[in-house]
């Protein structure tokens, strides 16, 4: 690679590594005090949406933000096409989540996750207005500001749920954290991020990136169901205190795997799809 491809990578690596320390220090700080507030029964509610909160996710981005960072030459129009579609599916999604909340709270047998469930869904309506913005700083290695939005909406985040389990809401606690972390994210990631979206739409330009795009969403479905189906046996055969404690063991015991693998991960892939062509380059890179 090249010396000022070594040196964005590096730098990028670096920020990355940053980000991950200091999401991990403040969410380990977050979750320990929230778990000494709140019941076990009220992390296992929210751990009982899991799987649904990501399977919409994964249909939200549909393959697109990494069709983004894979295309070399990307115009207005693909990125605007591309915002839309994640409006419009986001919509639908909670949408469909919202219709579906009564029958999700039947299955678990828990009343309660019908307006959770309703209030969960408007975390994905808030992502897709923030999708792109996300996707052009990972293309561009832009992790400095990936690590600023991360940490300062996590930190925000972290207090207003803190706050409000002090004070008696419980399991909503939780909830607000969760979206005020989503819409304190899209906030950040517009202030410090210039591109905005045009009047342009093109249903060209989505089918050419589906061909990339629909595998990865394939991959990511298949992922995120497999991760997440614990969370559903568990939470329909055993109580919501047992899942409760299941949520915040399995969490706990993840996170330095799982945290040390995306910082490489992420920075890697807009880096080798920006020298995709030379196949020598690739190889002296890997």
């Amino acid at each position: 690679m090249t010396a000022s491809l070594k040196s964005k990578t590096i730098n990028a690596l670096s920020w990355s590594f940053i980000e991950t320390i200091g999401l991990q220090g403040t969410q380990f700080i977050i979750g320990v005090i929230l778990t000494r507030i709140l019941l076990p029964e009220q992390f296992g509610l929210i751990a009982m949406l899991a799987i649904f909160m990501a399977v919409a996710q994964s249909f939200l981005d549909s393959g697109f933000g990494s069709a983004l960072i894979q295309k070399q030459d990307i115009t207005q129009t693909d990125l605007s096409s591309v915002f839309y579609f994640n409006v419009v599916i986001g919509i639908s999604a909670a949408g469909l989540l919202s219709i579906f909340a009564p029958y999700i709270a039947s299955f678990y047998n828990q009343p309660e996750l019908i307006a959770l469930t309703r209030a969960m869904s408007l975390i994905i309506v808030i992502n897709s207005f923030s999708l792109i913005q996300y996707t052009l700083a990972t293309k561009n290695l832009n992790f400095k500001a990936i690590t600023k939005v991360s940490v300062l909406s996590n930190v925000i985040s972290g207090i207003i749920g803190i706050s409000m389990a002090y004070n008696g809401f419980g399991v909503w606690s939780l909830v607000s954290q969760q979206i005020s972390r989503s819409f304190l994210s899209a906030i950040l990631f517009w202030f410090f991020n210039s591109w905005r979206p045009s009047l342009s739409f093109s249903m060209q330009s989505l089918k050419d990136m589906f061909g990339f795009g629909s595998r990865i969403l394939a991959s990511g479905l298949l992922n995120q169901i497999f991760n997440n189906l614990y969370l559903l046996v568990i939470g329909r055969i055993f109580t919501a205190v047992s899942l409760g404690f299941f949520t915040r063991a399995k969490s706990l015991s993840e996170l330095p795997v799982n945290s040390l693998g995306l910082m490489v991960v992420r920075v890697t892939f807009p880096v080798f799809s920006s020298i995709q062509k030379d196949i020598p380059r690739v190889k002296n890179g890997m």
